[in-house]
């Protein structure tokens, strides 16, 4: 990247945040203090009214107005490719406010960069997931100001498990999308404990002016690991065949994926870290005789059992005829 460039992509680096610490300047732009100092001097010769020191980092004063962003068609392309994720992953009110964002994208965009995108926009798609999309009014838009804002939210929520409806307050920590939907991880008051709240199912949603500290609960992610893999892992160790390895694919990440190791036959010998070996043993009873678990033992007498217990079950009717 030459100079004009990087003092370019500086400004903009600048305009985004509140307040840029040196060290992110550095590691951004892969360049050292000095050129750091001399790139901010030169902003500030230029008339860019830039405040703070490299102590606390940089930021420019409030009430400066910047020249409008111009996107080239490879930012405005990638900005294409996340709108397609958005639609299939947001509810109607998140949706709609990419699309005006999108049409303002488009209006600083060169003719011919946007005839690009034009062509482009209908020869991408995401392919239609078989679990049903994102609820049209799932309230992202005012999950994510709570979480912005630290501030307590109050809800109604569905729970699935029992038919029934709770009002509840939260201290929303983080938003989370896995397994096709949005996810809310919150300190709920009622349950005095953090929680995993589906946004599809939470019905009304109002932030109030009450704040909270997120500092006075665990990180988020740690919880929704712990949650999902569990703290009492269990090893597994299996060999399947070529094919069957080919056709785990991304799935295999999902059950717990640790290493792999390509044997002298041509076949994998796979390491799965699991909360739970009946569910993983129910797993690989897709892959048939293509499957042999080396370890435990103990998967080895589960996934024995299931097995009689699918014989006997698909072989009844034969028994009974004959």
């Amino acid at each position: 990247m030459n100079r004009i460039d990087r003092l370019n992509a500086l400004l903009i680096h600048l305009q985004g945040k509140p307040r840029v610490t040196l060290t992110e300047l550095e590691d951004r732009f892969e360049i050292g203090r000095r050129t750091v100092f001399r790139d901010i001097r030169s902003l500030m010769d230029a008339g860019v009214p830039i405040g703070g020191d490299a102590g606390e980092g940089y930021f420019i004063v409030d009430g400066y107005h910047l020249p409008p962003v111009v996107f080239n068609k490879e930012e405005a392309s990638a900005i294409l490719m996340g709108a397609k994720f958005i639609e299939r992953s947001a509810d109607t009110q998140t949706i709609e406010t990419f699309e005006k964002a999108m049409y303002k994208i488009k209006a600083v965009l060169k003719y011919s960069d946007k005839e690009f995108l034009d062509n482009l926009e209908d020869r991408i798609s995401i392919r239609p997931s078989p679990v049903p999309i994102q609820k049209k009014d799932s309230h992202l838009a005012e999950i994510q100001l709570a979480i912005a804002t630290n501030r307590v939210i109050s809800m109604t929520y569905y729970s699935h498990y029992n038919d029934s409806t709770t009002q509840r307050e939260v201290e929303p920590l983080g938003m989370v999308f896995y397994s096709s939907r949005w996810h809310l991880i919150a300190f709920c008051r009622l349950r005095e404990d953090l929680r995993d709240f589906r946004a599809d199912r939470i019905m009304k949603v109002q932030v109030l002016a009450e704040e909270f500290d997120p500092s006075t609960h665990p990180n988020y992610l740690e919880f929704l690991h712990d949650a999902l893999i569990g703290t009492d892992a269990k090893e597994a160790q299996i060999i399947v065949s070529a094919m069957v390895a080919r056709f785990m694919g991304e799935q295999k990440y999902f059950m717990g994926f640790a290493e792999e190791t390509k044997l002298a036959d041509g076949r994998y010998q796979m390491k799965f870290v699991t909360p739970r070996y009946d569910y993983f043993a129910r797993w690989l009873m897709m892959f048939g005789k293509e499957v042999e678990i080396i370890s435990p033992s103990e998967l080895q007498g589960i996934a024995a059992t299931q097995a009689k217990e699918l014989l006997e079950h698909h072989s009844a009717p034969f028994l009974t005829n004959a």
